[in-house]
């Protein structure tokens, strides 16, 4: 068994490592092991400060202070949120009380002087850098800050503004790197005022200022002074692209991404522009297509129709992008394809248009410069129907489904076709890590598996989906063969049919991880996800999606894997009732808890449940529950 000290210094490397969930697990064991314990309460802290759950953070740091024989780390911490958060007068007081416990607790020194120099304290401020250079002339943070504070007083030789100019850029992008963007900001404004011919300053200026403070007019014109500063630079067009898309400027926004593409695409950039269709184009309805059923288990799925074309003949990727009205995000989502692009032989482009009024087709026209594949149907069908329509008109001999809103990170088809040329018949699907992006383009969940940098085949992944989904659809691709032995997606499966379908693959093909992460998925007000979590129903998708799955997985695993799948998902109902409960909403979080008895009724399950509803904020919903069944009516009696 680990040791408390042991478990923090793995719960430290997945939190440097970027895991957050496995690190935050962890420190809520330690806790419940040894309430208080300082080094756990100061992880968990750090997670929510990073969070910008900056109450959580605080209470969590004041606990710390409170029961830590060393103080020194809560002090600092509270100086520093106290700092992020605009609140000087505080922050200085902790780092104060801090260095009159330790006077050579160096980064309390340095943000110290960094609070006095941005106080105008500069005589105070350099004197403590000074100090600091003393104890350690290594310290690089301490150095620059030195010379800025000179500057202020116009005592910098002019022969050295370049050079610092260069320091205070690789600070900005390490202040950057580490989710301090407003200091990151003020050192790319000092590396401006000394040397304002530097473009990544201006880049990554642009990059802050629209992502962190939504300043996009602003953001605009950085990345245009860094174009000014160096044409032809790919970067900035696609930051540029990103931004009108945002501003809802979408002529701006096809040009910006179509300059991106062409600087790093020559395949795309020799080819000529297309001429201007025809108005009826737009109009173009997919083929009808008569969809047989398929049996699997002792359910039926949609047929796959089989390529006639020979396999030489046909492309290995089908990129198949179905759309649905918000343009905003449809640019980036076609650019980030385009960009990797390999030519007709390797990849076709097609896009299903959903009904979407007005139609997408002029996006498509703008930037496919004849590439893509464009249908549309007239009015909105089902999810289910548009993807399963867009896998039978492909003919590459993987699949990629891409929703329009989402987008892949270069690199992604050509690492992946590296992998799957060579990979066993046997290999039926494959993934990659995947961040979660919010509107403002901030990363809010990041999932690699646990598999850190292992590339081929998983072993005992069904062992895995088959109890829950750890997928998202921008990450994962399909071998076109296992859609034609296995069917498309079922029709009447609300929420889950991605689910369902992945653990019918995994139940008949092995499946291949690339590592890395290589695709994006956008979190929006009107995601399916987020239609998800407010709707009560999910809960009985998740189950059906079980019952389905219980009929075709191996009889040898069957049992363990359903059994799994119930509790996790029973449990899973209960968090997700949190959701519409947070905005009033009893009858989808009455929804949820029905559903997860319907999963597990058993002893634990139900002792869990009372639990949960005797928590105070429970009583409108135990309220609700009361007589709707007589086992509910049981469960939140008093």
């Amino acid at each position: 068994m680990l040791s408390s000290l042991e478990a923090i210094n793995i719960a430290y490397r997945f939190q440097q490592n970027g895991n957050i969930e496995k690190a935050r697990q962890i420190y809520e064991t330690i806790l419940r092991e040894v309430p208080q314990h300082p080094d756990a309460l100061l992880g968990l802290g750090i997670l929510a400060r990073q969070e910008s759950q900056l109450e959580a953070a605080k209470r969590l740091f004041e606990t710390c202070l409170k029961t830590s024989p060393q103080p020194t780390k809560a002090l600092f911490q509270l100086g520093y949120l106290h700092q992020i958060s605009e609140q000087i007068e505080i922050a200085e007081s902790y780092y104060r009380r801090l260095l009159e416990l330790d006077s050579t607790y160096l980064p309390a020194q340095n943000n110290l002087g960094y609070i006095l120099q941005n106080s105008g304290k500069l005589d105070e401020a350099i004197q403590i850098y000074k100090s600091i250079l003393k104890i350690a002339p290594e310290c690089g943070e301490a150095a620059i800050n030195l010379a800025n504070a000179f500057y202020s007083k116009g005592e910098l030789p002019q022969d050295e503004y370049s050079h610092y100019a260069n320091l205070n850029l690789q600070l900005g992008l390490e202040k950057q790197k580490s989710a301090n963007f407003k200091d990151a900001l003020s050192y790319f404004y000092q590396a401006a005022k000394l040397n304002p011919q530097l473009p990544l300053v201006h880049l990554h200026i642009g990059i802050i200022l629209r992502d962190k403070f939504a300043r996009l007019e602003l953001a605009v014109t950085s990345f245009k002074k860094a174009l000014q500063l160096q044409d032809k630079w790919a970067d900035a067009y696609l930051e540029l692209g990103r931004t009108y898309q945002l501003q809802k400027r979408f002529p701006e926004a096809i040009f910006a991404f179509k300059e991106w593409i062409n600087l790093i695409n020559p395949r795309y950039a020799c080819l000529p522009e297309p001429v201007e269709p025809n108005g009826e184009l737009i109009q173009y309805a997919p083929p009808s297509i008569q969809f047989e059923e398929v049996t699997v288990g002792t359910y039926g799925f949609p047929v796959i129709p089989r390529v006639t074309a020979n396999r030489q003949n046909r492309p290995f990727w089908s990129v198949a992008i179905p759309a649905l009205n918000r343009p905003e995000y449809f640019f980036e989502c076609l650019a980030s394809v385009l960009a990797q692009w390999q030519g007709d032989s390797e990849m076709e482009i097609i896009v299903l248009d959903n009904g979407s009024s007005p139609p997408l087709f002029d996006i498509v026209h703008s930037l496919g410069k004849g590439i893509i594949r464009y249908y549309r149907f007239p009015e909105t069908v089902p999810l289910q129907e548009n993807w399963n329509t867009m896998v039978a008109l492909s003919r590459g001999q993987w699949v990629f489904l891409l929703q329009h809103d989402d987008y892949v990170i270069p690199g992604f088809f050509d690492r992946f076709q590296a992998s799957l040329k060579t990979c066993p018949d046997s290999v039926g699907a494959a993934f990659t890590g995947y961040a979660n992006i919010d509107a403002a383009r901030q990363v809010v969940f990041t999932q690699q598996h646990n598999l850190a940098d292992y590339r081929g085949i998983v072993r005992d992944w069904l062992l895995r989906i088959g109890v829950s989904c750890p997928l998202s659809p921008p990450s994962v691709v399909i071998r076109r063969a296992a859609y034609e032995r296995l069917g498309g997606y079922k029709l009447d499966l609300p929420y889950t049919c991605d689910w369902e379908f992945y653990k019918r693959v995994a139940t008949f093909y092995d499946w291949w991880y690339e590592p890395g992460i290589l695709a994006h998925y956008r979190e929006t007000a009107n995601s399916i996800t987020m239609a998800e979590n407010m709707n009560g129903s999910s809960g009985a998708a998740h189950r059906r999606a079980i019952e389905i799955s219980d009929t075709y997985l191996p009889q040898e695993h069957r049992k363990t894997i359903s059994a799994k799948s119930r509790a996790f998902h029973f449990d899973w109902c209960l968090q997700r009732a949190n959701i519409p409960l947070r905005v009033g909403n009893l009858e989808d979080a009455c929804c949820l808890v029905r559903e997860a008895l319907k999963l597990d009724n058993s002893a634990g399950a139900i002792a869990k449940l009372k639990r949960w509803l005797e928590q105070p904020r429970m009583a409108p919903l135990k309220e609700k529950l009361n007589g709707q069944s007589l086992e509910l009516s049981q469960i939140v009696a008093k």
